[in-house]
């Protein structure tokens, strides 16, 4: 594989890189968790308490709620942040073509199976644990069992293996992974003329704008036509861009002149803009406005970061193991619904202020102990790789 043309030369540290990923995650979780665990809190004070009398709690919790509406948002981070080290592992590691698809496919695949098989066991756990709502109607909601029949199907299961991911109660973040997939296998012919990927990019973006404008294309539909679709219009800009500011991060850094402090308060700036845009210009509704304001957001905490050499060592603990986390924490959500029905509470429904809290910290927990089965083998497989065979 040819080099690409590359403008920067300063080096990375990578732990800067693995917070910025954790803070993603994480708020992925968050915001899922909140959907899973949580009424809402318009129900919660028509149907438990009324606003008059609220708690502190109740109103701190509503105010909490009211900042995890960026969750698709906080997906197009990781989508810059897959285009910025892809980007370097195509113009830093050798081993051509074949070597780079080799590394993507032993660093995503396994953890990719371990979230579906994850989602399986959990389903069993559903089953014996919740008999009711496994095999009867809940609250409105369909039997668990419907859910299951639909995703152990021979052909929905090879689809899913396949990222067409389609009937995935316990996995719907899967949504984002074939756009990623997508990516690694363009980006290693892209590179080699990245002026044509530049021209490419800008003008699909734009056509997605005259096309759809501020919406994205209908994300409910799974076949590989629109899939495919989706990526061109809509969200190769986010990996293109991630390019970017990997290929001219030392201009970036030369231009860039907040500080630390300033940085920071810029990013909450940009982060409740965004917040409110999402809430009152589209009624919570993902778009491209919000998506692009999610680009600044990345800019300033990448080029501050990478300028100031910021480190956030929790965030970086988490971003060790965010893949993991990202594919499993939505299956592990089901699980705490489990024990709360069995302690009492609604299975969808909950409206319990605080059980959303517990739910990210299992869901952190338990993707933790299942890094352990795909995630780290495959790190400590590709380091092992690179130390015995650098063209690899």
């Amino acid at each position: 594989m040819a080099k690409a043309e590359i403008h920067s030369s300063s080096k990375i540290n990578f732990r800067i890189i693995d917070w910025m990923r954790g803070l993603a995650a994480l708020y992925v979780v968050i915001q899922h968790a909140r959907g899973y665990l949580f009424v809402d809190s318009t129900r919660y004070e028509k149907l438990v308490s009324p606003k008059q009398q609220w708690s502190r709690w109740e109103w701190l919790n509503t105010l909490v709620i009211q900042h995890t509406n960026l969750g698709k948002e906080f997906v197009i981070l990781f989508f810059i942040l897959s285009g910025f080290c892809i980007m370097h592992s195509i113009t830093v590691e050798q081993g051509g073509i074949k070597g780079f698809f080799q590394r993507r496919l032993v660093r995503i695949y396994p953890v990719y199976i371990l979230g579906i098989l994850w989602a399986i066991v959990v389903f069993f756990m559903l089953r014996e644990g919740v008999a009711v709502v496994y095999n009867k109607s809940v609250e409105a909601q369909p039997p668990l069992r419907d859910a299951f029949d639909a995703f152990v199907n021979i052909k929905t299961l090879l689809l899913n293996i396949f990222y067409f991911p389609v009937d995935n109660l316990l996995t719907p973040q899967y949504w984002s992974l074939p756009l990623e997939v997508i990516f690694y296998l363009l980006i290693p012919f892209f590179v080699k003329s990245f002026r044509l990927y530049s021209l490419f990019t800008i003008l699909t973006y734009i056509s997605g704008l005259i096309w759809t404008g501020l919406d994205y294309f209908d994300e409910e539909k799974h076949n590989s036509l629109f899939i495919i679709v989706r990526y061109i219009f809509d969200y190769n800009i986010y990996f293109f861009i991630g390019c970017i500011f990997y290929k001219y991060r030392d201009f970036f850094m030369s231009i860039f002149k907040m500080d630390k402090m300033r940085s920071l308060i810029s990013l909450l700036l940009v982060f409740l803009l965004t917040v409110f845009m999402k809430s009152y210009l589209f009624e919570q509704y993902t778009n491209k406005i919000t998506g692009l304001m999610m680009v600044l957001f990345t800019y300033i905490m990448l080029i501050s970061g990478l300028k100031h050499q910021v480190q956030i060592k929790w965030l970086a603990w988490i971003g060790g193991f965010s893949y993991t986390l990202y594919v499993t924490h939505i299956a592990t959500l089901f699980l705490v619904k489990l024990v709360l029905f069995r302690m009492g509470y609604n299975f969808y429904d909950i409206f319990l202020t605080y059980a959303w809290y517990i739910g990210i910290v299992v869901a952190v927990f338990i993707a933790r102990l299942l890094y352990y089965f795909a995630e780290y083998p495959t790190i400590q497989y590709l380091t092992q790789l690179r130390k015995t065979d650098p063209y690899k």
